[in-house]
């Protein structure tokens, strides 16, 4: 009888089987992984996808309302600020009496200054705290869902109430239509008293691919079309109106160039660290930029992406190649803005605003309102 060595063992192979000298543990973990490859994959059943999906999506919404009450938390209390005193206590997150005259006057009253409120809809009072702390400009991010545009940061936090006309473009009607009672003409009345004719800028962040939610866009936009309240291009120069439509994100510049060049009157938000274009032609007298101010009106790009330095000297070509991100905006007339600016640690963030202010940027992106309050014409006057 042959007695087993030191690499064989006694052990029952299974259940059913009497007890039997065990294979080499090589050959083991090849019947052992053969066997295995074989059972069916419990995990990847439809069944329990759904269920990990589920998981996944649930952890997702738990974080993102954690980050937007964190957000809130977060803003800059002015002491004694009429908004502050008023609004931040409570009042409804959409009451329909937060538009009546009375509320209104914050706004019409408020110091315009150079900034634009960044993922507006994230605000306690959407388009109204950051109109009545003074920004210019606001975001909405936008998905096209059963013929409408819902606004929200991603396809979970979508609500059927929450869409572009009840959040933004409604109330702006009524306020340019309380401004602009006889209509609109060369002297109309923009959103702020202190500075008539400042157009507000409302930058619509396509999030659904596909030139339908352009489409439903532009469509949306007519009644503020039919009032005369939208800045166009006619085919000449930029005709300023009390407010100024920018597409991004999805939005594709082909989508823009193909409106009417007579009355072109949704513009585009072009990359400010790819303005140089092969279509650039530099002659001696004249120069003529692809992105210009008949087509687009914001250059954006992350902050990470930013490039400051001296100005550029030579030729024309030469000039441009050699220019900061903010003097090629400013060169084909439009306006430069960074975004994902630091937020934290606060000395980093003072530090970031000084710079882009004495670089001249455009417009300022940004997320706390309160700050914007706070600093008021430290901004930067536009009036």
């Amino acid at each position: 009888m042959i007695t087993p060595g030191p690499r064989y063992q006694r052990l029952p192979m299974n259940m059913d089987d009497d007890i039997q000298w065990a294979e080499p543990t090589g050959s083991k973990l090849s019947r052992f992984l053969q066997r295995a490859s074989s059972l069916p994959c419990r995990t990847c059943s439809p069944s329990n996808w759904i269920k990990i999906t589920a998981v996944l999506l649930t952890v997702t919404c738990v974080f993102e309302t954690y980050w937007i009450v964190h957000l809130h938390d977060i803003q800059t209390r002015v002491p004694n600020d009429p908004y502050d005193n008023i609004f931040t206590s409570g009042g409804g997150r959409r009451a329909l009496d937060i538009w009546d005259g009375n509320h209104q006057e914050f706004i019409h009253n408020a110091i315009p200054v150079p900034v634009h409120s960044h993922n507006d809809y994230w605000r306690q009072i959407p388009l109204f705290e950051a109109l009545a702390s003074g920004c210019i400009s606001v975001e909405a991010d936008v998905h096209l869902h059963d013929s409408d545009l819902l606004v929200g940061h991603n396809a979970i936090s979508l609500r059927s109430s929450s869409t572009l006309r009840s959040l933004y473009l409604e109330p702006l009607q009524r306020m340019l239509e309380s401004q602009n009672p006889n209509g609109t003409d060369d002297l109309w009345r923009g959103i702020f008293n202190r500075a008539p004719q400042q157009t507000v800028v409302l930058l619509v962040d396509l999030k659904t691919a596909g030139v339908a939610t352009f489409a439903e866009l532009s469509d949306e936009l007519q009644p503020l079309r039919d009032l005369n309240y939208l800045t166009y291009w006619d085919g000449l120069k930029k005709v300023y109106r009390p407010l100024t439509v920018v597409a991004t994100g999805y939005a594709e510049f082909t989508w823009i160039t193909a409106l009417n060049a007579a009355h072109r009157d949704i513009f585009w938000d072009a990359r400010l660290d790819r303005l140089a274009a092969p279509e650039d032609t530099y002659l001696p007298d004249s120069t003529d930029y692809k992105y210009n101010n008949s087509n687009s009106h914001y250059a954006s790009t992350r902050f990470s992406n930013g490039l400051f330095g001296t100005p550029g000297y030579g030729n024309a070509a030469s000039r441009d190649a050699k220019m900061t991100q903010i003097e090629q905006a400013k060169a084909r007339g439009l306006v430069a803005r960074y975004w994902d600016t630091p937020s934290q640690p606060p000395n980093l963030r003072e530090i970031v605003w000084r710079v882009l202010i004495q670089h001249g940027v455009g417009i300022m992106n940004m997320d706390d309102m309160g700050a914007v309050r706070d600093r008021a014409r430290g901004w930067g006057k536009i009036y």
